[in-house]
């Protein structure tokens, strides 16, 4: 039989169904409405593809979803030790929106870690409603964690021109056969590598539809010192090339107490006297080479 773990390995994702409880996406509902009311026209233009990308580190309250019990059963059962967060996104597509750009999000392709079974970072997904192919479900490449696809050598992804959309025809925001729709019901959990390649396709519906994207690290005591040195580094909100606020802005070891403290353990310990290890977005997969 199949476990969600081994799909993970495999596949690079797995879904874990109706695992939230109502009352707490309620709650971030709600947060995620005002956050998303705010946005100046501005933002919307330059995150056209992704619809948004506000740092849920600016909204203390979503320490009540980064700690909730659920999930944390989630890296139970799939056998994570010592997990700790490193940042998260509302993600939030407008009506008649184009795809999401084809990408993969792992930063740390020089180290040779990278190409082996060790997770690294894995993304949480949280849809605040039911997805589908007409509003903008998830689709992935499966395997692409772990082996060279074509799409590797587009290195446009997450530059502002393709976040933009400049140009809708280009491959990057098209789909191809080997795609797999991920659709989901609210109140599911998605759970992929950080370096599966995936992408969501256009939402054609006339509602908005938002996604909730959470980042951790299982058993970061075994990564190396320098990629423990750059997650604090994305933790604390510096030379992130999604974060425009930088260091200036809140991060989570600042927020109020009550919204804090019960998130603390799972905020990255940072090594002294080490540098954080080269961003790299761009694999080097051998076949690549060729």
């Amino acid at each position: 039989m199949e476990t969600k773990l081994s799909q993970l390995i495999e596949k690079g994702y797995c879904v874990f169904d109706q695992v939230l409880k109502k009352e707490i996406l309620e709650k971030i509902i709600g947060v995620s409405r005002k956050a998303v009311g705010e946005l100046s026209i501005e933002h919307r233009n330059k995150n056209k593809s992704q619809g948004s990308l506000i740092l849920i580190a600016d909204y203390p309250d979503f320490g009540m979803l980064i700690g909730n019990e659920e999930i944390i059963e989630i890296f139970r059962i799939l056998g994570f030790g010592d997990t700790r967060f490193s940042s998260g996104y509302i993600i939030s597509k407008p009506k008649n929106s184009p795809a999401l750009f084809w990408h993969q999000d792992w930063w740390g392709w020089d180290h040779p870690l990278s190409f082996t079974d060790q997770i690294a970072q894995v993304f949480v997904m949280i849809y605040l409603q039911d997805t589908n192919l007409k509003n903008g479900c998830l689709r992935v490449i499966p395997g692409s964690h772990r082996s060279f696809h074509s799409l590797h050598l587009n290195q446009l992804a997450h530059t502002e021109s393709v976040s933009r959309v400049e140009d809708p025809d280009d491959q990057i925001y098209n789909s191809i056969p080997e795609e797999v729709a991920v659709p989901v019901k609210f109140g599911d959990v998605i759970v992929g590598d950080a370096r599966l390649i995936h992408s969501s396709f256009p939402n054609k519906s006339e509602d908005e539809r938002t996604l909730i994207t959470l980042w951790f690290h299982p058993n970061y005591d075994m990564l190396p010192p320098a990629m423990q040195a750059r997650i604090c580094e994305i933790f604390s909100r510096k030379g992130v090339d999604t974060d425009p606020d930088g260091e200036e802005a809140m991060m989570p070891s600042n927020w109020p107490d009550n919204k804090r403290q019960s998130i603390e353990t799972l905020f990255p310990s940072c090594p002294e006297g080490v540098e954080p290890y080269p961003w790299c977005r761009i694999p080097s997969w051998p076949e690549a080479k060729n």
